[in-house]
């Protein structure tokens, strides 16, 4: 019952395309969630269908990016990416951006920020310097450093 009420205040916070002035923000609403055809991928069938379809698109527009699921010892300063970010790995994730540089131009995918476990590091996360761009898509969370970009906190509706 209360999720239910969760997303109904966050539909009504939510901007579509033309709610958004950032950029950054209107390309990922107008042209990579608009897209028809998507790459296939494959991903685990515990991503919820909203993410997974997304994370295609993303991938379709941004071939260059190297899909990957975070591992606390990896370098994410070398190359941009699209990085998924698990639950479980949320802890090790907070630490390492910290203290590591990332690429400015990867993107961060948090599966599930809503969740009750999840929330506070997801209110850390988005609360951080360290990345200018942050996104509640209620379904996942999106981060990037973006550091041309004031830093700003977006809910976008996606579909």
């Amino acid at each position: 019952m209360f999720r239910c009420f969760e997303y109904t205040a966050f539909l009504w916070k939510a901007k579509g395309r033309h709610g958004t002035h950032s950029p950054f923000a209107y390309w990922l609403v107008a042209v990579v969630a608009r897209q028809k055809v998507a790459q296939k991928i494959s991903l685990p069938l515990h991503i919820p269908k909203k993410t997974r379809t997304f994370i295609a698109q993303l991938c379709t527009e941004l071939p260059q990016d190297q899909l990957r699921y975070f591992k606390p010892n990896e370098d994410l300063a070398s190359s941009p990416c699209i990085c998924i970010i698990s639950p479980e790995q949320l802890p090790n994730f907070e630490e390492v951006f910290q203290h590591q540089f990332i690429h400015p131009e990867s993107i961060f995918i948090l599966l599930e920020p809503h969740a009750k476990a999840n929330q506070q590091y997801w209110q850390n996360i988005y609360a951080a310097q360290t990345f200018h761009f942050t996104a509640d898509c209620y379904f996942f969370g999106l981060l990037s450093p973006r550091p041309g970009q004031a830093k700003e906190h977006f809910y976008l509706k996606l579909s």
